[in-house]
């Protein structure tokens, strides 16, 4: 079964030398680089960001499992969806796909096939030449669960997989519902996220669990999953880069999305 490149075309470039200037698989290298939380915005404003974890990975890694919210399809919570696609197809030809066998999950193809929280991801793992593996989940209703699922992603990987959280922050104005700072947002938002991102780095996720799940970090939830995995793995965690829609523009509205990436070192 492939998984085939719904968004190409549309979120990012489906043409392979049009891809190449978002991807840029020449400046790829080794840094040491595990894990992440990064953006799955379409990649015109994603991509530097996501490029920072590939320019950096370690050279041990051969497989990356993403992480990712659900937006179209309503999960239950303290469960991941994963699907039985074992290649996914990219504007670069298709990665070997890896279907995670969990104890506790939903398998629904659809899901997993409509989602670009996982395919922004793809053509910088292909290009990377490594595996893939994906899953999505929505909520959970503590730290017991949290930790479960995090235990149950180290107990069916090896040493040399990195986990990627699909992940923006604050989604902010009146199109998204949430608008609590006034004249103050930019300044507000960058504030609380970056202060988000540096409790992540320091795996302290319970008082992420505490604070920040109110609020429009759309994928709060596989972060977590992932800080609570790369603690048990005896990682060393520091923020990266931030910027909001609006950077990217170069223009001033009253909606725009927040986008901060974490990385740890093995």
């Amino acid at each position: 079964m492939e998984r085939y490149a719904e968004f190409a075309g549309n979120w990012y470039p489906e043409n392979g030398d049009e891809l190449d200037e978002y991807v840029r698989p020449d400046l790829f290298g080794y840094g040491g680089i595990m894990d992440a939380v990064l953006p799955h915005a379409g990649l015109y404003y994603s991509r530097d960001i996501i490029r920072q974890y590939f320019e950096k990975m370690d050279e041990k890694i051969c497989r990356i499992v993403i992480i990712s919210p659900s937006h179209y399809f309503r999960l239950p919570p303290d469960m991941l969806c994963t699907a039985r696609f074992t290649s996914s197809r990219t504007p670069y030809g298709s990665i070997e796909t890896i279907p995670l066998e969990t104890e506790e999950s939903i398998v629904s193809e659809a899901a997993l096939q409509k989602e670009h929280g996982i395919e922004m991801f793809l053509p910088f793992i292909k290009a990377a030449g490594v595996a893939v593996s994906y899953a999505l989940i929505n909520e959970v209703s503590g730290m017991e669960s949290i930790n479960r699922i995090a235990e149950e992603l180290i107990g069916i990987t090896d040493g040399n997989t990195g986990f990627i959280a699909s992940s923006d922050f604050t989604h902010y104005g009146r199109r998204f519902g949430y608008m609590p700072y006034g004249n103050e947002a930019e300044s507000r938002v960058r504030e609380r996220d970056c202060e988000c991102a540096r409790l992540l780095s320091r795996m302290e996720t319970e008082e992420v669990l505490r604070r920040f799940t109110g609020g429009t970090i759309c994928g709060i939830t596989p972060a977590m999953i992932i800080s609570r995995v790369a603690e048990l793995k005896g990682r060393t965690g520091c923020t990266g880069l931030f910027c909001t829609s609006d950077d990217i523009t170069g223009s001033r509205s009253e909606n725009f999305v927040s986008y901060q990436s974490v990385l740890w070192r093995r």
